[in-house]
């Protein structure tokens, strides 16, 4: 599964011209992609969100959400932040004034939608490794809105 996902996120890599060294890593179901370096996007796959936690999204009204994992040269992959996409007025209605935003930081708002990320707060790996240099670069390619493509 995961060799035809990486198939699939190189070759949709391959047919976007203007991004010739970056790819496209596909946020489904939530229907927006990550643009990130290649050699990054090597090391991402996505997954369901599960669990208690899968539910709350739900029930606070998500349309879609996705966990983007990140895997290591050596070791378990782990997740590197995950994606929601509400519509605005649900997103508006589960921010708390006194609290973290429960559903990350929003990327943008467009249309009476919201797509939001919550990544890492902290190194996941050791800065001065591949992996850690990796995951700072990704983590800040989170924060620009230009990094997220919608599906076409």
């Amino acid at each position: 599964m995961k060799t035809i996902l990486l198939s699939l996120v190189l070759l949709l890599a391959a047919t976007l011209p203007t991004r010739a060294e970056k790819a496209w890593v596909a946020l489904s179901p939530i229907p927006y992609g990550f643009v990130v370096p290649q050699d990054i996007a090597l090391h991402l796959s996505t997954g369901p969100l599960t669990g208690s936690w899968a539910e709350y999204v739900q029930a606070a009204g998500a349309r879609a959400s996705v966990a983007v994992f990140y895997q290591p040269e050596t070791g378990d992959k782990t997740i590197l932040f995950t994606a929601y996409y509400f519509p605005a007025d649900k997103w508006d209605a589960a921010q708390k004034p006194d609290e973290p935003p429960p559903f990350g930081q929003p990327v943008f708002r467009d249309n009476g939608r919201v797509l939001s990320v919550a990544g890492p707060h902290d190194t996941i790996f050791d800065p001065e490794t591949p992996d850690g240099k990796n995951v700072i670069t990704a983590s800040g390619l989170l924060q620009d809105p230009a990094n997220f493509q919608p599906v076409e």
